[in-house]
């Protein structure tokens, strides 16, 4: 009997063993990734980020909503970056377009005014744009006359975005304008088409830390009054001098049209010419008789209404 259960025990005791060694051997197998594990961790730097809960487009203003907080690793030293807490983007604005799940950082939002009742888009059109000229600089709207005389429109603006046709050829910028810019930058594009030679172009920032210019462009008569009574227009200030401004302009823009040389052909005059049909002549090529007639016809400057952008 003793050898039976001896025997029998044996028998039992020699899976037994092989299920203690095997669970010992796994054991020591997890034990040494463990100690990889925390070795490789030891490597690492962590630290909490912010990142968007929606797809949000430059300018928009940051609120509580957009943001929820997530912990990153890096094998990179953190120790110098300088994470920025809830309220450090909340009411900023950002200044690029951005989808859901990006990070945010101090060199993606910026100090932004709050949004002005009156702001809207405005795809500008007809306007001169440098080669160089990207989306999120800030630029000034200007405008140059034939006799060299030179305007700021609208100041300080962004381009939020540069429009393209199908070839990628820029055909227009995408920037916010407040009512009453936008009254002024439609008076000079009739001035344009009133004076010819006349340009609209924009001239860039060389950087975000650059301070506003200050408009000084004189608008006509007719517009003059329009900002005085627009309704739309949420704060507006006027000066007298500016009619007086505008007064000054023009009566240079009359003496210089009068005094300037006979333009040459243009191509269309030229090839004209060498179909064999005669160019119109000139009623006015004497400055006296241009001059007789420049008094004689309407002011230069005529405003009926404002133009739709072209």
């Amino acid at each position: 009997m003793m050898g039976a259960a001896a025997a029998g025990a044996l028998v039992i005791g020699i899976p037994l063993a092989g299920m203690l060694l095997r669970e010992k051997s796994g054991m020591e197998r997890m034990q040494e990734k463990l100690a990889r594990y925390e070795a490789l961790q030891e490597q690492y730097s962590y630290m909490s980020v912010f990142v968007l809960t929606q797809d949000v487009t430059a300018g928009d203003e940051l609120t509580a909503s957009m943001l929820a907080e997530r912990r990153v690793q890096s094998v990179e030293d953190l120790s110098l970056a300088q994470p920025l807490s809830a309220d450090d983007l909340v009411g900023k604005r950002v200044k690029v377009s951005l989808k859901k799940g990006a990070a945010l950082g101090s060199d993606i939002v910026y100090e932004g005014e709050e949004v002005a009742q009156d702001e809207r888009r405005a795809e500008l059109t007809g306007l001169y744009l440098p080669k160089t000229l990207r989306e999120n600089e800030f630029v000034d709207v200007r405008i140059v006359f034939p006799n060299g005389e030179d305007y700021l429109v609208v100041k300080h603006k962004r381009v939020y975005r540069l429009i393209k046709d199908e070839e990628g050829a820029v055909t227009a910028a995408e920037l916010r304008l407040l009512e009453e810019e936008l009254l002024r930058y439609q008076a000079a594009v009739v001035d344009t088409k009133t004076y010819e030679d006349t340009r609209l172009y924009a001239l860039q920032y060389t950087g975000d830390f650059q301070a506003a210019a200050r408009a000084y462009y004189p608008v006509s008569r007719a517009v003059f009054a329009l900002l005085q009574w627009d309704p739309n227009i949420a704060e507006l200030f006027l000066v007298d001098s500016e009619q007086e401004r505008r007064r000054i302009l023009e009566s240079h823009l009359e003496q210089f049209l009068r005094e300037r040389p006979p333009a040459a052909k243009t191509s269309t005059e030229s090839d004209a010419s060498a179909a064999g049909t005669a160019a119109e002549p000139d009623p006015y090529a004497d400055g006296s008789q241009q001059a007789g007639a420049l008094e004689e016809k309407e002011p230069l400057t005529l405003y009926t209404g404002l133009p739709e952008e072209p």
